[in-house]
């Protein structure tokens, strides 16, 4: 199930979203009304955490948006206004929850599970698939009556699987709502982590499941050549191959290092993440490593904040260490910039994306040979420029990691000479 946490104290939404995480949530995070709004509009929520005092937008004004684009969907206020008045005009604006601050995680959790449970239909709640149970609000997996132990991801997997059985679904919904991550159509993630997760399944017998989760993804396009003509469709709709499962592709080495980094990345920018300063994301080329304006540069100038310098050494530390070439992307959004320094955004975002390779050479000693810079002005949005939260997310820096770096060749021997 998927979660936005609309909070602008940052330690206060980190601290939250590591609770949920652990109970394995997918967990998003606004500190921004106006995008926070534009979150909860845009996407599929299972359930929205508000705060009322946000910056830009309030959360009253967030709340009256959402009920009348999207009445169903659970909204829990939580906030440090306390006062009658206040509960009153929330719950009477459509909120389902109201829990003032300071509260305790475990109740929160509690609130949250049963509004989880109060706002699906009973069917919805229990997934079931002939003698195979899931209970999505207390988080088990039976079959015949026998406790399954699957992970996180496995969990959510075929949670989102067997909840929308008989809709066409794809391979982009799953990466988001299963691993809460931006889509791109050239990564293998699905792929990989599908076989891994049947072969878990496979192993607690599970059988009928799991050929029936591999066929759904052969039929989003993750397995292109498999042969799809001996089917047998199974109520409710999930369909069962009578043929051999699908061999998994090989896990390369590089893949399984830029797993490793990005593990590491997002572990070493947490509190930035957090803040939305930074988001590492997989790329079509690579991981892509985003660094906000908001959290490293002030506007229109090229300079990194003395105060994100820090962060921006922790990454460059952790990129150091592999042997990468990075392809550094000034991008901005379609406001145009005009200022002492720079006369439009093209020299702006090339500015910035030069400035952090002479860093990287300067003070990080990376080798020349690894690096290469461009700026974009305008034309490569990952949002809309309709709005300023849009424009926010669309004015950065992007450092992508493209490949490994080849040693160039050692010299040839010069000819001895001969006496």
């Amino acid at each position: 199930m998927r979660i936005l946490i609309a909070e602008d104290d940052s330690a206060l939404a980190s601290f939250v979203k590591k609770g949920l995480d652990a109970e394995h949530y997918a967990v998003d995070v606004s500190n921004d009304g106006e995008q926070a709004r534009a979150m909860a509009g845009e996407f599929d929520y299972d359930l929205v955490v508000l705060d009322l005092s946000l910056p830009r937008l309030d959360g009253v004004a967030i709340l009256r948006y959402l009920r009348t684009r999207k009445p169903s969907m659970p909204i829990l206020v939580l906030t440090g206004r306390t006062r009658v008045e206040d509960r009153v005009q929330c719950l009477d604006l459509g909120a389902d929850d109201y829990l003032g601050k300071p509260f305790s995680f475990s109740e929160l959790s509690a609130r949250i599970r049963a509004l989880l449970r109060r706002c699906h239909l009973p069917a919805e709640s229990v997934l079931t698939v002939e003698d195979l149970k899931l209970d999505r609000v207390e988080r088990r997996v039976e079959r015949a009556g026998r406790r399954i132990d699957l992970t996180g991801k496995e969990f959510a997997l075929l949670e989102y699987l067997m909840r929308n059985a008989g809709r066409r679904i794809t391979r982009a919904m799953i990466i988001e709502h299963v691993w809460n991550l931006s889509f791109d159509t050239c990564t293998n993630v699905v792929d990989v982590y599908v076989n891994y997760s049947t072969a878990q399944v496979d192993k607690k017998k599970v059988n009928r499941l799991a050929t029936a989760i591999q066929v759904a993804f052969q039929q989003l396009g993750a397995y292109p050549t498999a042969d799809m003509s001996d089917m047998v469709a199974i109520e409710p709709a999930v369909t069962v191959v009578k043929t051999a499962p699908v061999v998994p592709p090989p896990i390369s080495d590089e893949n399984r290092d830029l797993t490793e980094l990005r593990n590491e990345l997002e572990q070493a920018l947490a509190p930035e993440i957090a803040r939305g300063e930074v988001e590492v994301r997989t790329g079509h080329e690579g991981l892509v490593i985003s660094l906000r304006e908001a959290g490293f540069f002030d506007s229109g100038s090229a300079g990194v904040k003395v105060g994100s310098q820090q962060a921006f050494s922790r990454m460059a530390t952790l990129l150091g260490e592999r042997q990468y070439n990075l392809r550094i992307e000034g991008h901005t959004d379609n406001v145009r910039i005009h200022n002492n320094q720079f006369t439009s955004n093209w020299e702006l975002s090339t500015a910035r994306a030069t400035e952090m390779i002479r860093l990287l050479i300067t003070k990080y000693g990376f080798a020349a040979q690894r690096l290469s810079a461009g700026g974009y002005g305008e034309y490569h949005p990952i949002a809309s420029n309709s709005t300023e939260a849009g424009r926010a997310l669309n004015r950065r820096v992007d450092v992508v990691v493209v490949g490994k770096h080849a040693p160039d060749p050692a010299p040839d021997r010069p000819p001895e000479s001969v006496h």
